[in-house]
C-alpha cells in the first residue's frame, strides 16, 4: 500500500486532461478526508486498484464533522470545494463520478433550503452525500426543487412513455399545497387543489394516484376509480401499493378495481434501453441526451466506518473483491425476493420483466418467497424487501460484483442507536454495492432502485449508472454505501454511445 503521505504532494499537482467515453479512471473524482487516517488509507488503496490519476484527487482538510453536516457548511466544506477544484484543473468535461473516501459526510440536513415552507410528509429534511452530489445544479443554488419526486431525468422510464405535459413551476406549488392539505387530512381540499391539475393530460402518473387516494378517502369512488386507471394507463404499475394502500382501501371489493389489478399484474414491463453516462450532457424530459436540460454528476461512496458501518479491513475487502471482479462475469444468480412486507411487495411489479429480460441476456435468475435467499453460494444479485435480518442465518454466499440492497427506511442510517438492519451489513457479507435511505423515506417505488437496476448492469452498465438509472426520484433520501465504480461485466473500449446499443452478457 502507498504510504498516505503521498497525498500530501497531490494537491499540488498540475496535470493534462485525458478525457474518455465512458466510466474510466480519468472519469472519476476522489475526495478524501486529509486529516483522516482511514480516508487516506481507503483512498492509497483505491487509487492503487482503479489507477485514478494523482490529478483527480481533491484532499479535505478541517471537516467541522465526519458523520453529517447541515446543507450550508455541506456546500461551504465539501461539495462547493470539489467543484471548485475539479473546475481549476480544467476537468470538469472529463469527470462523470465522484466517488468519497471513508470520514466524509454521507448525510445532509437539508431543511434550511426549504427556506421556511414546510416537508411533505413523504418528505424529510435529511438527504445524501451521494444525492445532493448527483443533482449538485440545484443543490449548489439553494433550489429545493432537488427534494422532487421527479427530477432524475437519466432514470429509465418504463415504456411507453406518457404523452403528457409537465407541470408548469406554478402548478407544482398548487400541487404541493395539494399534498400539503393531504397529509393534514384535509383530503377533500386537497382533491379540490390537485383536480384541476389533471384537466389536461399529463405525464405524471403518480399525480393521478395520489389524486385517487384523496377522493378515495372522500367517499368519491366513482371518480377515484377514473384517476387511478388514468394513471395505470399513462405508466402507474406499482400493484403492490395499491392493493395494500390503506388510502384505497374503499375500492377493494370493486369489480373495476380487481380488473384493474389483474391488469398491472398482467401487463409487460419495459424500461428504455440502457445508456451511458456523461456529465457533459444535458438530459431531456424523455431521458435522452438533449441541447437543453439539467446536468448530473453520479456520485457513489467507497465506504462507512461511523457508527454502523464497516471497519478498514472490511471497506479494503470489499475494494479489492470488486476490482478482481472486473470483466471476469464470474457465475451466479440474481434473486428477488417475495415475504409480502411493504417493503418487498413495492419492488414485485417489475420482477418478472426484469427476470425475463436478465434470461434473454444469459443471466441467472429467481424469485424465492422469503426474506433472503437460503442455501444460495451464487448470489450475483439481490433484491431484498424486509426491515431486519442476518445474513449469516441465510447460509448464502454472495460472489464477487454483486449488488444486494433491501428497501427499508433506515437503511443507510448510521447511528449506533439507529434500528434494522443498516446497508453495511450487504458490504461486510461480500456486495460490491449497497443502498440503503438516511432518514425515514416511506415506501415509495421512486427513492428506491427497482428490479430493472441489474439489468443495466448486466448490459455492461457501471454498478453507479445502473444504480441511477432504476429511479426517479431526488434521491435525497438514498445513502449509497458502494465500493465499486466499473461494473463486472463493463468489457475493455466500451465507450457511451455502444453502451446505449450494444448488450453485453454477464452474470
Amino acid at each position: 500500500m502507498r504510504s498516505c503521505h503521498r497525498f500530501v504532494v497531490l494537491a499540488l499537482l498540475a496535470c493534462s486532461t485525458v478525457c474518455r467515453a465512458g466510466q474510466s479512471p480519468e472519469s472519476v473524482a476522489l475526495v478524501v478526508n486529509a486529516d483522516s487516517w482511514a480516508s487516506l488509507t481507503v483512498a492509497n488503496e483505491y487509487v492503487h486498484l482503479r489507477h485514478i490519476p494523482d490529478c483527480n484527487i481533491v484532499l479535505l482538510s478541517g471537516l467541522s464533522a465526519f458523520d453529517a453536516m447541515d446543507a450550508d457548511h455541506f456546500r461551504e466544506e465539501v461539495l462547493g470545494p470539489v467543484m471548485k477544484t475539479i473546475e481549476s484543473r480544467g476537468l470538469r468535461g472529463q469527470i462523470d463520478c465522484i466517488a468519497y473516501s471513508v470520514d466524509v459526510p454521507s448525510a445532509v440536513y437539508v431543511g434550511s433550503d426549504m427556506a421556511g415552507k414546510p416537508f411533505p410528509r413523504i418528505i424529510t429534511p435529511v438527504a445524501s452525500a451521494n444525492g445532493v452530489t448527483f443533482l449538485n445544479e440545484w443543490f449548489l443554488r439553494k433550489d429545493a426543487d432537488y427534494l422532487r419526486l421527479d427530477i432524475n431525468r437519466y432514470s429509465r422510464r418504463t415504456l411507453p412513455l406518457a404523452d403528457g405535459m409537465p407541470l408548469t413551476p406554478q402548478e407544482r406549488g398548487e400541487y404541493q399545497r395539494g399534498m400539503t392539505l393531504y397529509d393534514a387530512k384535509r383530503y377533500a381540499e386537497a382533491a379540490a387543489a390537485i383536480a384541476p391539475l389533471t384537466k389536461e393530460p399529463r405525464n405524471d402518473p403518480s399525480l393521478y394516484y395520489n389524486l385517487a387516494c384523496c377522493l378515495a378517502l372522500t367517499g368519491r369512488a366513482d371518480e377515484a376509480m377514473a384517476a387511478l386507471s388514468r394513471g395505470v394507463a399513462i405508466g402507474w404499475r406499482n400493484h403492490g401499493q395499491t392493493t395494500s394502500d390503506p388510502d384505497l382501501q374503499s375500492l377493494r371489493a370493486r369489480q373495476d378495481f380487481k380488473q384493474l389489478i389483474e391488469g398491472m399484474r398482467s401487463r409487460h414491463v419495459e424500461v428504455q434501453p440502457s445508456r451511458g453516462f456523461r456529465s457533459s450532457y444535458a438530459w431531456g424530459p424523455a431521458g435522452d441526451p438533449s441541447q437543453n436540460g439539467p446536468h448530473y454528476m453520479l456520485s457513489t461512496m467507497l465506504g462507512v466506518t461511523a457508527g454502523r458501518g464497516n471497519s478498514v479491513a472490511e471497506v479494503l475487502s470489499c475494494l479489492r473483491r470488486a476490482a478482481g471482479a472486473d470483466g471476469t462475469a464470474p457465475p451466479g444468480t440474481v434473486y428477488f425476493l417475495r415475504n409480502g412486507d411493504v417493503r418487498s411487495a413495492t419492488r414485485e411489479w417489475a420482477f418478472p420483466d426484469a427476470m425475463s429480460q436478465l434470461k434473454k441476456l444469459g443471466v441467472a435468475c429467481a424469485t424465492e418467497e422469503g426474506v433472503l435467499p437460503t442455501g444460495r453460494h451464487d448470489v450475483a444479485g439481490a433484491v431484498v424487501g424486509i426491515a431486519s435480518f442476518t445474513w449469516n442465518d441465510s447460509k448464502s454466499t454472495i460472489v464477487p460484483g454483486a449488488i444486494c440492497e433491501h428497501l427499508t427506511s433506515c437503511g443507510g442510517m448510521m447511528g449506533e442507536r439507529d434500528g434494522q438492519t443498516p446497508c453495511t451489513d450487504f458490504i461486510r457479507a461480500g456486495a460490491a454495492g449497497s443502498s440503503g435511505a438516511v432518514t425515514e423515506p416511506f415506501a415509495l417505488q421512486e427513492k428506491f432502485p427497482n428490479a430493472f437496476m441489474h439489468l443495466h448492469y448486466a448490459r455492461g452498465s457501471t454498478l453507479a449508472e445502473a444504480f441511477y438509472q432504476s429511479f426517479t426520484s431526488h434521491l435525497a433520501a438514498e445513502d449509497v454505501a458502494r465500493a465499486v465504480i466499473y461494473a463486472l461485466q463493463q468489457p475493455a473500449g466500451v465507450t457511451v454511445a455502444e453502451l446505449t446499443l450494444v448488450p453485453t452478457k454477464g452474470a
